[in-house]
């Protein structure tokens, strides 16, 4: 069943923007955003209204956990305007490049899904573009895009209602072993060993010639890291 949108109403007085989003003044949600992103992010404005609306449908007094369906910008979101994150294991990240997100009752798995709708953003050219990469930064500077998203607010979104059948599941902690190579506590359900000593790491030990590279020592380096 998808859903109508309530409009959000913006109206702009002396340079400013007059508008509740997610609880807040807009004002405020953009400084939010770029204190923690670095800078106004059009993906996670496009969010804040997301995450506004998925609020609203699913309703404020609801337990919701979240899922969103692409790594860029939306997890950003719903970690600042929800209580949802990765760290408490209410926020499910997949990486399908989908910008959509999904708010749910925990108990009855039951919420709602908002995406970007691509047909509802064709009045907004530049949104479109810019979503589509079909123009360059240079061509579409920053404020001008957010501008143009503050105008379309939610009307280039859509939701529906939805039943949970996968990924609903909060992950809880299992079991936990020590690793017999490295002496580090690690999921024992990795193996007899953990996956870095499994040859699975990210990393490996820094040689002299890695802080020559970077022009450090390595006396330097272990002394910021608290080292003796």
């Amino acid at each position: 069943m998808n859903l109508m949108y309530k409009k959000t109403v913006i109206s702009h007085g002396n340079g400013l923007i007059d508008a509740t989003i997610c609880g807040r003044p807009l004002a405020e949600c953009l400084q939010i955003i770029e204190r923690f992103h670095g800078w106004k992010a059009p993906g996670l404005l496009l969010g804040l209204f997301m995450v506004d609306w998925a609020r609203e449908l699913v309703g404020e007094e609801v337990e919701a956990d979240a899922i969103v369906e692409t790594r860029h910008c939306l997890p950003d979101a719903i970690q600042l305007f929800t209580p949802c994150t990765v760290g408490n294991g209410w926020l499910k990240i997949l990486d399908w490049d989908k910008f959509a997100l999904s708010l749910y009752d925990r108990h009855e798995c039951c919420g709602y899904r908002v995406w970007l709708d691509l047909v509802k953003t064709r009045p907004f050219e530049n949104l479109y573009k810019w979503y589509m990469r079909l123009i360059s930064k240079r061509d579409l500077p920053l404020d001008v895009l957010n501008a143009t998203i503050l105008k379309a607010g939610r009307s280039v979104l859509s939701a529906e209602e939805i039943r949970m059948t996968r990924f609903h599941r909060r992950i809880k902690k299992d079991a936990t072993a020590v690793c017999s190579l490295c002496g580090e506590a690690y999921a024992a359900a990795q193996g007899s060993v953990c996956m870095a000593c499994q040859g699975e790491g990210y990393y490996r030990p820094a040689t002299r010639r890695d802080f020559r590279d970077i022009g450090c020592s390595p006396e330097n380096i272990t002394q910021r890291a608290g080292g003796h």
